[in-house]
């Protein structure tokens, strides 16, 4: 059997049209509009795009990545990377087309992943469905405190969606950091694999400590309890976004993190 060549697709999507990455039966996906736009480009009948992970309706990237094999006769360059940016919708686009190891995988050959959360005051027309809306100021020292029992490795069942089907809810916290910008806040998270739902999670409870609604010695407490009961009800999904994913063949010089 012919082994193909494999490639990676760095993608950006926003994701307020979609039901999430995952291809679904009776909703749109972002999954379902890029395999449409290979199987135009590169003449077949089916392409089995597989993602980096699975994202939530509503879940933006700023980078993600999916592979697919490609076809033996050519090597695919910036021109294939053009035709499909000319078959996406506006709202998906290509940036990088990557000839990788014919065993590399989106979601398994990865070694850490980032997200974003993004938290605007003051009401603005361009940042809906792009950004949560918040007035109350927040404390972000408290928040950041609070956010120290996180790092690390433990059991995040606390902040996992009831009823998912995992192997462990086991991940290693690299970073959990919150900052201010000039009309709200961003919570950046890193670790070497995330939970269904476990960062919107984070930032529900995340956000009760910064209303002084609880102590920032909560978030340990939560994490300790392995009860999606004693967490903060999850942050809305327009706020979020997948931005950093590494991998061990692929260069470092990566896009950085949406910045404000």
């Amino acid at each position: 059997m012919e082994i193909l060549p494999r490639y990676f697709l760095e993608i950006a999507f926003c994701g307020t049209a979609y039901r999430g990455w995952q291809r679904q039966p009776d909703a749109p996906s972002v999954q379902a509009e890029v395999e449409r736009a290979l199987q135009f480009a590169l003449h077949r009948h089916k392409v089995n795009a597989i993602g980096c992970g699975r994202t939530d309706t509503g879940v933006h990237a700023t980078q993600f990545f999916l592979h697919f094999d490609g076809p033996g006769d050519a090597p695919l360059d910036d021109r294939f990377m053009y035709s499909l940016n000319s078959l996406l919708p506006d709202d998906i686009a290509v940036t990088r087309v990557i000839a990788v190891p014919d065993d590399a995988h989106a979601r398994f050959s990865a070694t850490e992943r980032g997200y974003c959360y993004r938290i605007h005051r003051e009401k603005d027309p361009f940042l809906t469905d792009r950004s949560h809306q918040l007035r109350p100021a927040l404390d972000v020292a408290a928040m950041n405190e609070g956010c120290k029992a996180l790092i690390g490795t433990h059991d995040f069942s606390s902040f996992q969606k009831v009823g998912t089907d995992v192997k462990t809810s086991i991940c290693d916290v690299r970073e959990a950091v919150w900052a201010e910008t000039p009309n709200g806040y961003v919570f950046r998270i890193k670790a070497d694999r995330f939970l269904r739902n476990m960062v919107r999670a984070i930032v529900g409870t995340g956000m009760r400590i910064g209303k002084g609604q609880q102590p920032a010695g909560h978030m340990a407490e939560v994490l300790a309890a392995k009860d999606r009961h004693a967490a903060g009800r999850s942050a809305p999904a327009c706020g979020l976004y997948l931005e950093h994913v590494v991998y061990p063949f692929l260069p470092s010089h990566l896009r950085g993190p949406l910045q404000g």
